[in-house]
């Protein structure tokens, strides 16, 4: 490993968003903002939403977070947050997401109308079904006629 760096790994439950050798990481923790450099102590942190600031070769790159937990050690930092990604692409994942939503809300409300019609047509067929059984009880046929 490459003196002064350590390896950064940000995971979220579908992918890994980043995994490279890094100089420094920043991130907000329930304490408040921690930064971490290569040889730190190892801890295990909670974390709040807020921006991730990486230092990656002299290069800032900043990520958002929701969240999640950060875990420590001398030679790595993983991070774990349900959702994470680049800042600036972060408008364009909550777009995606609003998008998503407003498709699944589309689909059960379809769902909804089908179960509903269905649900009218099982009722006509089980009143039809009442009426006949009444009638057969009372002794008439489905015209009515005796039997």
């Amino acid at each position: 490993m490459a003196e002064n760096k350590f390896t950064l790994q940000t995971l979220t439950p579908d992918r890994t968003l980043y995994e490279e050798l890094v100089d420094m990481v920043i991130f907000k923790t329930v304490s408040g903002e921690m930064g971490v450099m290569a040889g730190h102590e190892p801890t295990a942190v909670t974390l709040v939403p807020g921006e991730m600031v990486v230092n990656k070769d002299g290069a800032i790159e900043r990520y958002t977070l929701s969240g999640g937990y950060a875990m420590v050690d001398k030679e790595r930092v993983v991070i774990l947050s349900e959702i994470a990604e680049r800042t600036d692409r972060m408008e364009a994942l909550l777009a995606e997401m609003e998008q998503a939503r407003l498709k699944r809300k589309s689909d059960s409300q379809t769902w909804s109308s089908d179960v509903s019609r269905a649900e009218v047509a099982l009722r006509r067929v089980l009143m039809g079904q009442e009426i006949s059984a009444y009638s057969i009880i009372k002794g008439k046929g489905d015209e009515g006629e005796a039997l």
